[in-house]
């Protein structure tokens, strides 16, 4: 039935940028859960080193502080593709499905404004972080590395969030997951 809804060359374009925003997303999602699993074997190193008697790992908290914060914006872009987010629906929840996705759409566009500000300026945060040369107290890691290692999973959020503002809008289907 969707199908219809788009001329085959239409159809043809929108496959495509789903198909590639879907594998940038999943990729990012996956780079997230690698450093969450990441951070959850130092940490028990770290623990069970302590319990042992022996060194725990220096630096424990400040690495889980930066892989936390990197995983954690990583998901978002998926999240976004997918239309995942905690959302409180009892406003919209008599409406029609049409009027609500016309909602889901102006949420999302301003979705995408705050995420294009949000990578705007934390990039130049990283940027400032660099020419500042701040650097973590234990690790004396530079701290414009996490925070730029930030910027592509918010620059993929607000284009995933201009797709699903676009596909709502224009053809007024759900984005497919």
């Amino acid at each position: 039935m969707t199908e219809l809804l788009y001329p085959p060359a239409e159809r043809r374009a929108h496959d495509v940028i789903d198909w590639w925003l879907n594998r940038a997303a999943e990729a990012m999602a996956w780079t997230g859960g690698a450093t969450l699993i990441a951070m959850v074997i130092m940490s028990l190193i770290s623990i069970i080193s302590r319990k042992l008697g022996f060194q725990p790992v220096n630096g424990d908290v400040e690495m889980m502080q930066m892989g936390n914060a990197i995983a954690a914006a990583a998901f978002i872009p998926l999240c976004t593709l997918r239309g995942d987010h905690l959302r409180v629906e009892f406003f919209t929840e008599g409406f029609r499905p049409k009027v609500k996705r016309r909602f889901d759409a102006v949420g999302d566009s301003l979705l995408a404004l705050v995420l294009a500000v949000l990578a705007w300026r934390t990039g130049f945060q990283a940027l400032d972080g660099q020419d500042t040369g701040e650097v973590s107290p234990l690790l004396a890691v530079p701290l414009w590395i996490p925070v730029m290692l930030m910027v592509p999973s918010l620059a993929l959020t607000g284009i995933c969030a201009i797709y699903r503002t676009i596909v709502e809008f224009t053809v007024g289907l759900e984005t497919p997951s």
